[in-house]
């Protein structure tokens, strides 16, 4: 049988949630293409899928996102844990 979590692995692992989400925010916000590809005609671009690699800014935008707000909701539910008595 699992043993439960107690308060300081809720608050390590809250806190590498929040460090690793803050790592993908700002990935996410630097990161991406700089546009050196090939130009388009003046009315704009032809429709067509996206390279993969314009996907990762916005997922890891949004999963630095997500795993702040759980590392927070971790952190706040560690805080009202009472410590494991040995």
């Amino acid at each position: 049988m699992l043993a439960r979590l107690d308060k300081y692995t809720l608050q390590t692992l809250g806190f590498a949630l929040v460090v690793l989400g803050i790592f993908l925010f700002m990935l996410g916000l630097i990161g991406g293409p700089t546009g050196t590809g090939p130009s388009c005609p003046l009315n704009g671009c032809p429709p067509g899928p996206l390279p993969w690699y314009w996907w990762l800014p916005a997922a890891s935008f949004f999963s630095g996102i997500t795993l702040i707000i759980i590392g927070i909701i971790l952190l706040v539910v560690a805080q009202r844990m009472k410590p494991k008595q040995a």
